[in-house]
């Protein structure tokens, strides 16, 4: 349950973690919560693309293909223009909708980055895949369907992505770089920046990447430590 309205609120700045907090608990919360959407829309997406293989194995390569390229800017601009956008409470039915459905998300995860029950979505995102999901039957075969599962598996792929990056600290070149840049985004001087999720590609074009003395700092590489210098 949220408690935060972004038209009312703003994205806030995230709060000091409790002294108390049990963070493997938090990260137990928020795998259980998404466990369920993982299953289901990993076993959909694993039918259609086996059977748009079946079916036609070439146009279901370059459907996977599209998606996948795609889902970035998908990410991008949901995470800039839904999560991050306010709904007030005024208007006709539409706006009403869009103030319920909308305006209460996401401004409890910038307070409270360490919620394991703000990390993930759960099952509000089936709407817009049953939406999809029937668009795509009227397009050809399997190339449509094929779109639509692989960018639901995306999305599978993003939250989870999202999930270990607060909770976890690989060490891989990509996870330091995409953990740097979202932990950038949480703080007071990245609220209205960095919105890639699992790739800040799109950060650049569209004006929101983080700024040059910032990127300099965050992306640095590592000094040599004396032992590793040539004598």
């Amino acid at each position: 349950m949220v408690s935060l309205l972004k038209s009312r609120d703003g994205i806030p700045v995230p709060l000091p973690a409790p002294r108390d907090l049990d963070l493997a608990r938090e990260a137990r919360t928020a795998r259980t919560r998404f466990y369920p959407v993982t299953i289901v829309y990993t076993a959909c997406a694993f039918a259609v693309v086996v059977t748009g293989m079946r079916m036609s194995a070439w146009p279901t390569v370059v459907a996977m293909s599209a998606a996948a390229v795609s889902w970035t800017l998908v990410e991008y601009l949901f995470h800039r223009y839904v999560l991050h956008g306010p709904f007030p409470d005024k208007g006709g039915r539409l706006r009403r909708w869009l103030h319920d459905r909308f305006d209460g998300m996401h401004a409890d995860h910038h307070q409270r980055p360490w919620d394991g029950r703000h990390i993930n979505g759960r099952f509000e995102s089936i709407p817009a895949a049953l939406l999809l999901g029937a668009i795509s039957l009227l397009l050809p075969l399997p190339a449509g369907p094929v779109f639509v599962a692989t960018l639901m598996q995306c999305y599978v792929l993003e939250e989870w992505i999202h999930y270990a990056v607060h909770f976890h600290n690989f060490r891989g070149r990509y996870f330091v770089h995409i953990r740097r840049h979202h932990l950038y985004h949480h703080g007071a001087r990245g609220r209205d920046l960095a919105f890639g999720l699992t790739s800040p590609i799109w950060d650049h074009p569209l004006g929101t990447r983080i700024c040059e003395p910032d990127r300099a700092r965050l992306f640095r590489p590592p000094a040599p430590s004396a032992s590793a210098r040539p004598s």
